[in-house]
């Protein structure tokens, strides 16, 4: 599998989880997995409420609620970097890292699943875990070559 950017772990402690507001704490998710980006963010959080409404949504739908969400935030300029593009871009991301699938041209999360279950069933085992199991390799390379 071909990740489309680097997932650079962050770690928090678990004092994060007394954060206050939904949105900081989806930031702080995401800050974890290295995506710092509001629109990420925003589409993040828009199929967590997707999830929660037991819905999917195509990328359209994904976007105008990212807008309708902006404005109620009072957002000066709430179109700000939702091209289809970048919105596809991010999709693609959380594909990738197996949190969500396409099934048709709807999105949700992998199998339909609460995102916590996906996380350890599929993206930690998927992406985490056989990155660290490369990083183990690299350094019984690396001893093998200092010979040490």
């Amino acid at each position: 599998m071909n990740l489309i950017s680097d997932i650079r772990l962050k770690w928090y402690d678990e004092s994060c989880l007394g954060v206050e507001g939904n949105r900081e704490l989806v930031r702080i998710l995401l800050d974890s997995l290295g995506v710092t980006r509001d629109v990420a963010l925003d589409v993040f959080e828009v199929l967590l409420m997707a999830k929660s409404d037991g819905i999917s949504m195509t990328g359209r739908e994904i976007k105008n609620k990212v807008i309708e969400l902006r404005k109620k935030r009072k957002v000066k300029k709430p179109r700000n970097g939702l091209t289809d593009r970048n919105i596809q871009l991010w999709l693609r991301f959380f594909r990738e890292i197996d949190l969500i699938e396409r099934v048709g041209s709807r999105h949700l999360f992998s199998g339909n699943k609460k995102p916590s279950k996906v996380w350890v069933e599929r993206t930690k085992p998927n992406i985490i875990d056989k990155s660290a199991e490369n990083i183990h390799k690299i350094l019984l390379e690396l001893e093998k070559r200092y010979e040490i």
